[in-house]
């Protein structure tokens, strides 16, 4: 029995819907006004729920939509298992922190999706375009799990407070973010602009997404190899992704700005190889969190919402204008403080609140378009 993978949409949209507005939830604690605010907790939810229950789950709706891989009762009832288990570590999170029922179901999340993606894996057959892009991704997902089945053996040699136990973290998010996701994304716009990738560009996109790892190594240690390194990753991943800018001058779609997006962070990836520019990062959580919003809000967001319906330019220039907004204020706040005479924190309250308002208009509309048409098919019958 062939699953219509339309309806899959759901899930995604309303978990991305719930990871925007904890982080708004997030945004408005700064302020000051809320007390015995959980944020830890809070923050472990909103990353895991965007992370697994939104990113993860639309990225592999979107590869088995874009190169027509049929879901099957078995890979249906696996990924309903695993919108379970986020349901659960999202509510665990929230009054838990990392505990019991936070871990376990985390646990069996990433066990389950092991199953799922090899028999993605299976489902690749040699005449599809990109399959070894998707084969790539798919081996970084094993590779990344790595970080967290090391957490448990460093505690229990009592090496919490070291470096090496937030280097097993950052070595699982590096391979989800820039490897996984990053990998993917690729293999369906290459698929758009019909690239033909060789054996020896994936070699070197692999080799350069590994090399990119050196630059978390950053926050925990100081040495002339890192940035070596972190620079010849950046240096072959910006060399790789030029060689194709050209087929997608060519388009007339979003995916041609997505394609630019990637080609930014790139550069910024060059130069965060610069010792004084990767201290600021180290340094300052907000230019941190601006880089990751940067790679989140600017590039894999925009990037799934193409996957949708077509979207007003009204609302993308609502978006845009918030997010240029907010990366603004986060890398250069004095300038926002003494241009609005307003507490920073507000700002980026209400720059956030604009860009919560647009995911939620999204999803929920699309959310509501799904669920109308199923109802319609349902009635055909």
């Amino acid at each position: 029995m062939k699953r219509n993978l339309k309806s899959l949409w759901v899930y995604p949209l309303l978990f991305g819907t719930i990871g925007a507005l904890l982080g708004l939830l997030l945004r408005y604690s700064y302020t000051g006004l809320l007390s015995g605010f959980p944020f830890k907790n809070v923050l472990h939810s909103h990353s895991h729920v965007m992370l697994l229950g939104f990113i993860f789950n639309a990225l592999f709706i979107n590869i088995c939509s874009s190169f027509k891989i049929q879901i099957d009762k078995v890979t249906f009832l696996l990924f309903l298992a695993l919108q379970v288990c986020v349901v659960i570590f999202l509510v665990a999170f929230v009054f838990q922190g990392y505990a019991l029922f936070s871990i376990l179901f985390s646990t069996i999340h990433l066990w389950l999706s092991y199953i799922l993606l090899i028999r993605l894996w299976r489902k690749l057959n040699r005449n599809m375009p990109q399959r070894n892009l998707i084969k790539l991704g798919i081996v970084f997902y094993f590779l990344s799990s790595i970080g967290p089945y090391m957490l448990g053996p460093l505690m229990v040699m009592g090496k919490q407070s070291t470096p090496w136990y937030q280097q097993a973290i950052f070595f699982y998010l590096h391979f989800q973010y820039f490897g996984v996701f990053f990998v993917w994304i690729l293999a369906v716009l290459y698929n758009k602009v019909k690239v033909t990738f060789s054996k020896n560009q994936l070699i070197l996109l692999g080799v350069s997404l590994t090399f990119l790892y050196a630059h978390s190594l950053d926050f925990s240690f100081n040495h002339w190899t890192i940035q070596l390194f972190g620079s010849l990753g950046a240096l072959g991943l910006f060399i790789l992704l030029t060689n194709f800018v050209k087929q997608f001058k060519t388009i007339n779609h979003g995916y041609k700005f997505i394609y630019y997006g990637i080609l930014i962070i790139t550069i910024f990836y060059i130069l965060g190889s610069i010792p004084t520019i990767a201290n600021l990062v180290v340094d300052s959580r907000f230019i941190l969190i601006a880089w990751l919003h940067l790679l989140f809000l600017g590039v894999y967001i925009p990037f799934i919402w193409l996957s949708l319906k077509k979207l007003p330019n009204l609302l993308w220039s609502v978006y845009g204008l918030a997010f240029l907004f907010s990366e603004i204020a986060l890398v250069f706040p004095n300038v926002i403080v003494n241009f609005l005479s307003l507490p920073l924190m507000w700002s980026l309250f209400w720059s956030y609140f604009a860009l919560t308002l647009c995911i939620c208009y999204v999803h929920l509309s699309a959310v509501f378009s799904i669920k109308s048409m199923s109802d319609i098919s349902k009635f055909n019958r």
